[in-house]
Parts: C-alpha cells; sequence; structure tokens
C-alpha cells in the first residue's frame, strides 16, 4: 500500500510522532516486553495496575462511572472463565481501543481466575497465550497493522489474522455491515451459461465469514469476548452474553464493555494508573496513535476519515484536528466512518 491510497496526513505508523524536518520519527515498536516477561507476569502488572485505578479515589464522575463499569467487566470475564474451559474461549481483537480495553481487563482478571485455589484441588498451569481473531479489513492503516502487531507480541496474543474482502459495493457490502450470505441472492433464475469470472476476481469473505474460517480451524472455541459497545451498530439490544444469530456460525458471543461510554474509555486507556508494560512502566499505557490524530473510530483506509466534529483552524490558519479522547459524545464517535 502506498502512502498516495491513503487519506490526507494519515498517520503511517503508531506510536508517538515527533516531527524532523516534515517528516516522522518512528518510535520502535520491536522488543516488547513479552520477549522477556510471561504472560503471568503481565496479567500480574495489569492486575496490579487495574487494581489501583480501582482504589483510587474518583477525582470526578466520569472517573466514578468508569470505575463501575470496569467492575461490571470484570464480574463478566470471570462469569465466563468459570463458564468455559480456557481453551474454549478466545478473543476478537483488531487494535482498536474498545477492543484495547477489553484486553487489558481480560489479562488482570486472568491473574486473579489462576490466583484461585483449583475447585477440583488439580493445580492449573497458567495459560502461555491468549487464543484470538484479527479479522482484517481488505484496506487496513499501517498505523493499525503495526499497532496490533506490536499490541499481539507484548500481551501474548495467538492472533488468527483473516483478511476480509467483502466486494466493491462499500455501502452495502463491507468489513463492519457484511450481508447475511456471501453470494448475494439472484432475483430471477438465469437464463443462459454461468459467467466466468475475470482470473483476478477474488472470492468474498465476509466479516461473518471470517470468523466460520477461525472457528472451522479453531474447534475447540465455543466463546469469543468481542468490544462491541451498545452505541455501535448492532448493538443496541445485545447483553453481556448473546449466542449468534442471523447465519453467523455457532459461537456465544461475550460483551464485557457493552455499557461503556465513549468517554469512560478514553478515562480508562488515559489513567494515570496504567502504563505501558512494554516500556518498563515509565511512559503512559500505549494505544494506537490514530486517535491522538482525530480519527475516532477506526475502520479501513477506504471508510475512514478524520472525525469533522475535531477539525479546527490554528492561528496561523492551518487545519489541525483535537485527539479523539475530546470527543465524548457517543453518537458523535462514528462521524469518521463512511
Amino acid at each position: 500500500m502506498t502512502s498516495a491510497s491513503l487519506p490526507p496526513q494519515a498517520p503511517m505508523t503508531n506510536g508517538i510522532h515527533k516531527m524532523v524536518n516534515g517528516e516522522a520519527d518512528v518510535l520502535s515498536s520491536s522488543n516488547p516486553a513479552s520477549a522477556t516477561h510471561s504472560l503471568r507476569d503481565i496479567c500480574a502488572v495489569l492486575h496490579g495496575q487495574v487494581d489501583a485505578f480501582l482504589s483510587a479515589a474518583p477525582e470526578d464522575d466520569v472517573t466514578r462511572r468508569t470505575q463501575k463499569q470496569t467492575r461490571i467487566s470484570m464480574q463478566v470475564i470471570e462469569k465466563a472463565l468459570n463458564d468455559y474451559d480456557f481453551p474454549a474461549l478466545s478473543l476478537s481483537y483488531n487494535g482498536g481501543k474498545d477492543c484495547l480495553v477489553l484486553l487489558i481487563l481480560y489479562l488482570a482478571v486472568l491473574h486473579t481466575h489462576y490466583s484461585k485455589p483449583p475447585k477440583n484441588g488439580t493445580p492449573r498451569d497458567f495459560p502461555t497465550s491468549i487464543p484470538s481473531i484479527y479479522a482484517k479489513p481488505p484496506d487496513p492503516f499501517p498505523a493499525v497493522s503495526e499497532f496490533v502487531e506490536y499490541s499481539s507480541k507484548l500481551y501474548h496474543l495467538d492472533l488468527t489474522h483473516i483478511s476480509t474482502n467483502p466486494g466493491p459495493r462499500k455501502k452495502e457490502r463491507s468489513h463492519s455491515n457484511p450481508p447475511l450470505s456471501s453470494s448475494p441472492t439472484p432475483t430471477a433464475l438465469p437464463t443462459g451459461p454461468s459467467p466466468v469470472p475475470p482470473p483476478s476476481a477474488k472470492p468474498i469473505v465476509s466479516f461473518r465469514d471470517a470468523f466460520a474460517l477461525y472457528l472451522s480451524s479453531h474447534p475447540q472455541v465455543k466463546a469469543i469476548f468481542v468490544g462491541t459497545r451498545r452505541t455501535d451498530p448492532h448493538g443496541s439490544h445485545l447483553t453481556h452474553f448473546d449466542p449468534t444469530d442471523h447465519n453467523w456460525p455457532d459461537f456465544m458471543r461475550i460483551h464485557p464493555v457493552i455499557d461503556w461510554h465513549l468517554s469512560e474509555i478514553w478515562c480508562f486507556l488515559r489513567s494515570p494508573y496504567l502504563t505501558d508494560v512494554g516500556g518498563g512502566g515509565e511512559v503512559p499505557l500505549k494505544y494506537c496513535h490514530m486517535y491522538d490524530a482525530g480519527y475516532t473510530s477506526l475502520g479501513g483506509v477506504n471508510d475512514t476519515v478524520r472525525n469533522p466534529k475535531l477539525r479546527y483552524v490554528d492561528s496561523d490558519g492551518r487545519e489541525r484536528y483535537k485527539p479523539a479522547y475530546e470527543m465524548t459524545w457517543d453518537e458523535g464517535e462514528r462521524l469518521g466512518r463512511e
């Protein structure tokens, strides 16, 4: 993918950008802490950070609400771990802010779950990796791809990448709004020989198809954690535990952050108690820094733009964008998606 195919001024990498002679000085994402720290170690550190966040006196109402939502989400995750054997659980992860909140809480709860005495007295081995799936859009941003790579290594994700190819009609058939079947139902029976697709044609792989492929190669998976929130498309009627429907492959969808609001997501991710375990705990928690450039909802290159509500003109007359965490209006979050 070339920079010419990206929206104007689209960030090329994650990390903090420092402009040097008009070019981004990219922070290296190599050698994360996972190279020397086990998943058990990472979970213990994150548990301590989340516990510190929950133990702190709330400074404002949004912090109080975020602490409440954090406790609820952790209870949902603990229930899932009690209801399913660990190998039967997986995580849908795409590097976005909601998935990152879910992942951090999942790892924190794993620490407490495996610290409890086993019910049958048989010692349990701590997992060494987190089963997970990345249903990748057909046109991912390089920044998102790099953050997914960095965070999957850091947090020990056993991440299966499956690229989607939803077809040319973006509004009707995209990775964010797939059809109910990978082939549209014809309105009339064909009368002549079947057309031969051109050699360059690719089979349509919808978001749903990606999960079907994943489950066919991971038959032990029975439930998948999903970072959907109620303000997302199709999220209004979901609960914490919902079996799939509408011809999706059979699994339980688990939505620990379903009732989080946008302000609470950012309150958690930007909490001073959460630091980047890949940076030795000395820098703030790392998330995809496209969010700092005015993007509020990350999809693919062809359906994602900076949020127009965050646009402003600086004192020199240049167009700028505020960071995503300054968007606190839930309904405005997806104004950056086409």
